[in-house]
């Protein structure tokens, strides 16, 4: 009953992500091992929404390390530990705090064990800004931990890009890109930690956008924007940021199709009452722009149900039932239809 539950859950929250995005990109899962213990290491931008992706978009099950505050609310834990998810503690969740994870650490050492498959992510904290970040090495001390309780366990490391378009708008285009596995046991028990990190780190890096230069960070982000870069092609994107200092700002600013606006415009009447509803009630209370995208997933997937639901008991009220569902199902397949042939996204820019 658990398994048909867990799996009821993805292919719900599959079908949302549909919805949600114009276009979603998977490459590389050839990569990922079948029958072998996995960590997958991923970059971190687009807060719960990367989880989703890998989750619903991968032939694997994976556990999935989540920052601890998450486990505060009583009522959502069972939730989190039936989606298989794992709290990890910080230093900013209180030193006292930090003690737990060696707990933690063992629950994962034998899921590895029995060859599963765990998600975490070593940037240890998200950000919108399209590059890769310094990793940290709790990944290292779970992959100690594993093999303290068998040094032949085969454990790959499993990089994962997470790419976005404008990771905070809805209608977005993402693509999540799966490096080469990276086994563990080719690699020195005596400098481990550091070759472990620099081999995840340097494939992140090819396979998610990376401006590598911070000070600079604003004036190439800006450069590429203004070049209708297709960020979901990190490939590409790193050739271009390759070519410095010879990548020139175009002259000519880019310009938007008219289409786009217009379907923007449609999308917000078709969609009044929960626009209404995400703008006045939920938007205010999202409390960083990493969880822009989560926090209106969520309320997508709530709130639509419902509101098809109440639009086809008032409509069978004035219409056959026949009628008030055609009308439901072409409000539906013309939401589809501008979000993914028009496209309703607006660029947000990274600060």
């Amino acid at each position: 009953m658990k398994k048909f539950g867990y799996y009821f859950f993805k292919y719900w929250i599959s079908a949302g992500l549909f919805f949600y995005y114009r276009k979603i990109d998977i490459v590389g899962l050839e990569n990922v091992p079948e029958d072998k213990p996995v960590l997958f290491l991923s970059n971190h931008q687009n807060a719960l929404m990367d989880v989703l992706l890998i989750a619903t978009h991968c032939k694997r099950k994976p556990w999935f390390l989540t920052r601890s505050d998450v486990f505060k609310n009583p009522i959502f834990r069972p939730l989190f530990r039936f989606l298989q998810m794992l709290p990890i503690y910080r230093m900013r969740d209180g030193k006292d705090t930090l003690a737990k994870n060696q707990a933690i650490f063992e629950a994962c050492a034998d899921i590895l064990a029995e060859n599963g498959a765990i998600l975490l992510f070593p940037e240890a904290n998200h950000n919108l800004r399209r590059r890769v970040r310094p990793l940290s090495k709790g990944f290292t001390r779970l992959i100690d931990a594993a093999l303290d309780n068998n040094g032949k366990l085969d454990i790959h490391l499993v990089p994962v890009g997470q790419n976005y378009q404008s990771a905070p708008s809805m209608g977005d285009s993402t693509a999540v890109w799966y490096g080469s596995p990276i086994r563990v046991q080719e690699h020195s028990s005596q400098d481990r930690v550091n070759t472990l990190k620099e081999a995840v780190f340097q494939q992140l890096k090819q396979l998610t956008t990376h401006i590598a230069a911070e000070e600079e960070y604003g004036l190439w982000d800006e450069r590429l924007e203004m070049a209708c870069t297709d960020f979901t092609n990190p490939q590409k994107v790193n050739a271009l940021l390759a070519k410095a200092p010879s990548f020139k700002l175009p002259s000519n600013k880019r310009t938007t199709h008219f289409l786009k606006p217009a379907s923007r415009f449609l999308f917000y009447m078709l969609n009044l009452p929960l626009v209404f509803l995400w703008r006045v009630l939920v938007k205010p209370k999202v409390p960083e722009p990493e969880f822009m995208s989560t926090f209106r997933f969520g309320f997508a997937m709530l709130a639509y149900p419902i509101f098809y639901m109440l639009a086809l008991l008032i409509l069978t009220g004035v219409y056959e039932w026949k009628t008030a569902c055609l009308f439901v199902l072409g409000h539906a397949v013309l939401n589809l239809f501008l979000v993914k042939v028009i496209g309703i996204t607006s660029s947000v820019r990274r600060k």
